[in-house]
């Protein structure tokens, strides 16, 4: 998913140079996903991102993985309909089980090679949770989807905000007590494709309710999967990844996320540059 703008960041985050040899973060994503068994890309963009993206994607990873773009067209809003929309927007293009992730996150190899397990087994829909404590950025609150389970089995997801250490402790403006060990959700999902089915029928649902002049109401993806039951479709399992989450929520990040990056290309992780010359 592809299609933000970055208000917060202050500019594309999902271009930005942050490898060694100015590689992106979907860079390392789909390089990753394709270690974990992945096959191709998708690349939901909107009007505004879309040249950004598909340049940076030619001068590296184009060359080595077959990449198609779907457009997510926010019909006259400035605000785009959601993550849900997003991955509605690219059912038309995938093939079998498939993964969504974030354009500009970091998630790392073992979460993918997770997520490639479980898709090749089973009939579940899969969530790979992060430890929360793993996700916090030290730059400011961040907002985070609270995994409620089940078992092994995502009952919903619990929307929390400005989520941050404060004194050793976790602190969100839900007053939610945590301890930081909590399972949470960072968009990186696998789905099965009945679960296209599910994002169409609750789409229609929600620009029902919604009306046609709605300008801010977000069609996310937790909205189709509290509708599974419903739908008589897939459970969720939720996987559990020991990696530890990156991301750009504030320019203040960019420096740690650059280190990191650096260190894993000099211990031998990465090559440099990640897809060659």
């Amino acid at each position: 998913m592809a299609a933000g703008v970055g208000s917060r960041f202050g500019g594309m985050k999902q271009v930005a140079g942050l490898g060694p040899s100015g590689e992106s973060l979907f860079d390392y994503a789909v390089y990753d996903a394709m270690q974990g068994g992945l096959d191709d890309v998708v690349f939901v963009v909107s009007e505004a991102s879309r040249p950004a993206v598909e340049e940076h994607v030619n001068g590296g990873l184009g060359r080595h993985v077959e990449v198609r773009y779907v457009l997510q067209d926010a019909g006259g809003r400035a605000k785009p309909w959601g993550t849900g929309h997003a991955v509605l927007t690219a059912c038309a293009e995938v093939r079998g089980p498939f993964g969504v992730i974030n354009a500009d996150d970091f998630y790392r190899r073992r979460s993918f090679e997770l997520l490639g397990e479980a898709l090749r087994t089973g009939n579940d829909h899969i969530n790979v949770a992060f430890t929360l404590r793993e996700t916090l950025s030290s730059h400011g609150g961040v907002s985070r989807g609270l995994c409620l389970v089940d078992g092994e089995y995502l009952t919903a997801i619990q929307e929390l905000h400005d989520v941050r250490q404060e004194n050793g402790k976790v602190l969100n403006d839900e007053g939610v007590d945590l301890t930081g060990d909590e399972p949470v959700s960072m968009n990186l999902w696998g789905f099965r494709p009945s679960f296209c089915e599910v994002l169409t029928a609750e789409f229609d649902r929600f620009r029902e309710r919604v009306g046609p002049d709605d300008q801010k109401s977000e069609f996310l993806i937790g909205d189709a999967v509290d509708a599974l039951d419903e739908h008589g479709s897939a459970r969720v399992r939720v996987v559990r990844t020991p990696e530890h989450f990156l991301g750009v929520t504030y320019k203040d990040d960019v420096e740690g996320v650059r280190a990191e990056l650096a260190r894993l290309v000099a211990e031998g992780v990465y090559p440099s540059p990640l897809w060659g010359r």
